[in-house]
């Protein structure tokens, strides 16, 4: 099989090539002093080219480049390349077995070819090049499923992880476990708690955290504080979505390299960051009608457009999920339009989940509740645990929303505080949150006390007046709810007590 290495937007064709041949862009990709990045398209006639996206190749312990466009018969001898995520594997899964198996063969795949690892025995270009990526990692082991050659079972993510905020009293340390657990919902896990005490934060300094400095500008690495994930960290990428003025996220550096299949709007490598926030800093809310209509090029690309319109069928209904879906700019312009901004926020998280999402993938989510009503927030949460579940993908969302919360069972739930020394912490709950009473929620976890009444505080000042449970009551209207009812009812017995 021919290969034409060039560094041009597009391979050159010339009467020495015969299809199929594999372009293979070379950019400027630098890991650690390492140049073996390449992504490659699959020539299969002068009518179709598939983008099978970015791999390494390795040769004679070296990267592999070519200082002008070269036209090679083969590549050389004893070279080893490995794919840059699991979409690469997905995408060859595709083709044609015949050619399939000579792709593999003639680009030295080392999923296929597990022998072929053996030839890079220098640990500095294994370690610092080839899984450089964290998704590589996670293809080096599951790219194998994809293309009928040996994989590895990968467990749900478990690691530990701390950060040190300036002038905090201590340091945020969590411990995230997503393992299974008798078939609860174990997919979402949720980090709790009332403003100011980290969460974005912390948030923020694990997407930094999981991706190579090189993914970030310099002013981002300077600015992030201190911490550390632990090493056993394994997922396929990261996609961040903060739709709120608070957005901490770091933004992706800007790329002029060719970009691969299945990636788009503010993307680099396996880091994606769906936010408000323009290049600059500032806080655009346009940004959600740019970013639902360049979501649909990576969900078309990836063939992902049927699966997004069930979702959004689900959020709203068929034919809105269809207008929103919609080739024609127009007709899609028209559907954005008729949405609320939480309707028009919910499109374009889930356009850029359905279009960025692979197997292995960890879900960064900020505040998903901004502007939703609680009927929709309600909804997202199913919708989301049907697309972890079907991608075999995981989300971590931070929130101060009972609503949510109420949906999550205990063991998946870490509640962030920080007390009156500035001294942070993230606890596991002491009771069980899944199907638990809101109010309940709000009080125990959010800790609504003090100054900040509920409902309970008006019911004891009402009830140290009329001191009956059913004089209370009657002083409404309508019938209360069970809630209300039960306190009033508990505040008659405390007082019968106290009597005898």
């Amino acid at each position: 099989m021919q290969f034409v290495v060039h560094k041009l937007a597009k391979a050159p064709v010339t009467a020495e090539l015969h299809y199929p041949f594999v372009g293979l862009y070379q950019d400027n990709w630098n890991d650690y002093g390492w140049r073996s990045r390449f992504v490659a398209t699959l020539h299969v006639s002068d009518k179709e080219a598939i983008d099978l996206g970015p791999l390494r190749i390795a040769h004679d312990n070296k990267g592999f480049r070519a200082n002008t466009t070269a036209v090679l018969e083969a590549l050389p001898k004893n070279v080893a390349s490995l794919g840059e995520s699991i979409a690469y594997y997905r995408r060859i899964r595709d083709l044609h077995p015949d050619l399939q198996l000579d792709y593999l063969d003639a680009v030295g795949d080392i999923v296929s070819f597990p022998e072929r690892r053996d030839l890079i025995t220098k640990q500095e270009l294994w370690e610092e090049s080839f899984l450089r990526e964290v998704s590589s990692r996670h293809a080096f082991d599951r790219g194998g499923y994809y293309i009928n050659a040996p994989f590895v079972e990968v467990d749900p993510p478990n690691f530990d992880f701390r950060m040190q905020l300036p002038g905090a009293a201590g340091a945020h340390d969590v411990k995230f476990d997503f393992s299974g657990h008798g078939g609860l919902p174990n997919r979402t896990m949720l980090l709790i708690g009332r403003n100011g005490t980290g969460k974005t934060q912390l948030l923020s300094s694990l997407a930094f955290e999981s991706m190579a400095d090189e993914v970030f500008e310099e002013e981002t690495i300077k600015s992030m504080p201190k911490a550390k994930v632990s090493a056993d960290l394994k997922v396929s990428r990261v996609i961040t979505i903060s739709y709120n003025v608070f957005d901490e996220f770091p933004l992706p550096k800007e790329t002029s390299a060719r970009r691969p299949r299945g990636v788009a709007y503010r993307s680099r490598a396996s880091y994606k960051y769906c936010g408000l926030r323009t290049r600059d800093g500032t806080i655009n809310a346009n940004e959600v009608d740019k970013m639902l209509a360049e979501a649909l090029e990576p969900v078309a690309a990836s063939d992902r457009m049927e699966r997004l319109v069930e979702v959004l069928a689900t959020l709203f209904d068929q034919q809105q999920a269809e207008a929103l879906t919609s080739d024609d700019d127009q007709t899609r312009k028209m559907a954005v339009k008729q949405l609320s901004a939480g309707q028009r926020l919910v499109a374009a998280i889930f356009s850029n989940i359905v279009g960025f999402i692979e197997e292995g993938a960890l879900l960064l989510i900020d505040e998903p509740e901004t502007n939703l009503h609680p009927g929709l927030l309600s909804s997202v949460v199913d919708a989301l645990n049907r697309v972890l579940e079907e991608f075999d993908s995981y989300a971590i969302v931070a929130t101060h929303s009972p609503i949510l919360l109420q949906q999550i069972p205990s063991r998946y739930v870490r509640v962030v505080t920080r007390n009156n020394l500035n001294m942070p912490s993230v606890k596991p709950l002491t009771f069980e949150s899944f199907g638990e009473d809101l109010g309940e929620l709000t009080r125990k976890v959010l800790d609504l006390t003090g100054a900040e009444r509920d409902f309970r505080t008006v019911l004891d000042d009402l009830f140290d007046v009329h001191k009956d449970a059913k004089g209370v009551a009657e002083l409404f209207p309508y019938p209360l709810g069970i809630p209300a009812q039960s306190h009033l009812f508990a505040l008659e017995i405390e007082q019968d007590d106290e009597a005898e």
